[in-house]
């Protein structure tokens, strides 16, 4: 009585078929699972954030995270503001300021507890300080954010934005998903 066969059956082509069929429900599977109940998915709006993010970009944001850790500095992050007239804005911005500590951006630049951050040094003087003109300190679950296009930019320095409070966060930005030429990582 033998019971290995050291040479397997030969798959036939509907055993072929059927496999591939098998591998794709699963991958597709495992997709809808991700963009629903792990991550969004989200169209960038305007240019805010060039060069890491276009208009019409769309990103895939991490849901689940910051569920298990804080956000740092220079993360990307989609987040979700209240307007006056009841209705909601969803923005696309880069952490800079942590909670407590001091943000105030004098002389075109960008300062963290009056130390110099050293970020986009090769970009033009921001013109516009806006609210940080005067330091702002941020509360324990707040946090200042400003577009990668900052002359270009409504973020924590304007009044319809202000800091972002960690509820309002909805997910770290991390793979641009279309146009396909622009499919990659986001830093």
């Amino acid at each position: 009585m033998r019971f290995y066969n050291a040479m397997p059956d030969k798959n036939t082509a509907i055993d072929k078929v059927f496999k591939w069929v098998v591998d794709i429900v699963v991958v597709a599977m495992l997709a809808v699972f991700l963009m629903n109940y792990i991550g969004l998915r989200t169209k960038v709006v305007g240019n805010s954030m060039a060069k890491e993010l276009v208009n019409n970009d769309e990103v895939f944001i991490d849901t689940l995270i910051y569920r298990l850790k804080k956000p740092s500095r220079f993360d990307v992050i989609s987040f979700t503001k209240q307007g006056a007239d009841g209705g909601s804005m969803e923005y696309i911005k880069r952490i800079i300021g942590l909670p407590g500590e001091t943000v105030e951006i004098k002389d075109g630049r960008i300062y963290i507890d009056n130390k110099l951050l050293d970020y986009n040094k090769d970009m033009e003087d921001i013109v516009n300080p806006g609210l940080a003109s005067s330091p702002i300190t941020l509360s324990y679950n707040e946090y200042f954010v400003i577009g990668d296009n900052w002359n270009s930019s409504e973020d924590s320095r304007s009044g319809t934005v202000e800091n972002v409070r960690e509820e309002e966060i909805t997910g770290k930005v991390w793979l641009v998903i279309s146009p396909f030429v622009r499919i990659g990582l986001v830093n």
